[in-house]
């Protein structure tokens, strides 16, 4: 039991408050929360496709033809440092042609 009075009317306001065991709700004929309904479906599917997981070996009594194969030979390696610099370039020349451009017509109009 607890409260407070006001100070200007003089009135006393009172709290009471009492443990209580909460209403029973009516049963609705289902289950509201169960362990499925809170656990996530997880699906599991790979991404490669088939073609590309297949190969065929030469073995003895198969010959498989390598006439159409074609043989690549990796490039020069090109660190992020040198692909940014590159890019840098690339965009000061867009940059000089277009402000040469935009130049001309400013002269010309």
């Amino acid at each position: 039991l607890g409260g407070f009075k006001n100070r200007i009317t003089g009135v006393e306001f009172h709290n009471a408050a009492s443990q209580t065991i909460p209403k029973k709700r009516p049963d609705k004929g289902i289950q509201l929360f169960c362990r499925e309904t809170q656990t996530v479906f997880e699906k599991n599917k790979p991404q490669q496709t088939k073609n590309t997981t297949s190969t065929q070996m030469t073995k003895v009594g198969l010959y498989v033809s390598n006439m159409t194969d074609k043989l690549l030979s990796p490039g020069k390696y090109l660190t992020a440092d040198e692909y940014h610099k590159r890019r840098l370039d690339a965009v000061i020349v867009i940059q000089t042609y277009f402000r040469r451009w935009h130049a001309i017509n400013v002269v010309q109009n």
